[in-house]
């Protein structure tokens, strides 16, 4: 129960990373908000995790959609002690065909709507002095790969906008954090994880020979929610299997 009598949103929380950490979240004693597009993957994630999930729908890049989520979940719940930014999207092209409605679709999901859901729960969490901030970010967001500059970029972004907030608010009591994790086998990349000749060359860079699972993701976003990780702040952590460190 390390997160008993916390409250949580989780954006992207009806897939992937976001549901791994949804359930974990729950599991450990939190009141847990999950927000996406999708109203059918939101209510599939509401009966996994059962009744201590509140689910809102809403798209990352309103404005109001964001609003909207704060206010609800602060007057349900009572505050916001963990945001997990989590929602994100990936296109990947050369980057002399990257259409400019791709670029900007990239940022406003990968960046903007991290920064205005972000400016909503910082107030709430100045107000009690303290809170918790996590996101994830990409392996992407340190080192580049071919064909995915706007993914790459909006992620080094993120980085640095975690570390911005770091310094700014932690004499505040707020925490922020960055986790990058390498290639995981969610519904993101089922795609890309098809083509077997691609992944059997992108399995030699992994030195436990394997992809991680959204569950390895959710147990270091749980670990920098809690009070375990007290003085952590400003940290990038990657999850990736030793893919960066070769």
């Amino acid at each position: 129960m390390r997160l008993k009598d916390k409250t949580a949103i989780i954006t992207g929380g009806g897939t992937g990373i976001g549901l791994a950490c949804a359930q974990l979240f729950a599991k450990e004693g939190a009141r847990v908000v999950i927000f996406g597009r999708r109203q059918d993957r939101l209510e599939q994630a509401q009966k996994k995790i059962g009744s201590a999930v509140l689910a809102i729908q809403g798209d990352i890049t309103s404005a109001a959609d964001t609003e909207r989520l704060v206010e609800t979940a602060a007057k349900q719940l009572g505050k916001v002690d963990i945001l997990v930014n989590n929602a994100g999207i990936f296109a990947p092209s050369p980057l002399h065909e990257t259409e400019d409605d791709v670029w900007d679709q990239t940022f406003n999901i990968n960046m903007r709507g991290v920064f205005q859901l972000t400016r909503k729960v910082l107030p709430q969490m100045i107000a009690q002095g303290s809170g918790s901030i996590i996101h994830i970010s990409s392996i992407l967001g340190m080192i580049a790969v071919p064909q995915t500059a706007a993914y790459n970029a909006s992620k080094g972004a993120l980085n640095q906008f975690s570390k911005s907030i770091a310094v700014e608010y932690g004499g505040q009591g707020i925490r922020s954090n960055a986790v990058c994790p390498g290639m995981i086998e969610t519904e993101m990349t089922k795609e890309l994880r098809s083509d077997q000749a691609l992944m059997a060359e992108f399995l030699k860079g992994y030195p436990l020979g394997r992809f991680g699972k959204p569950e390895e993701v959710a147990q270091a976003c749980l670990f920098l929610a809690s009070d375990e990780s007290a003085f952590i702040t400003g940290t990038t952590l990657p999850i990736d299997g030793g893919y960066t460190a070769l």
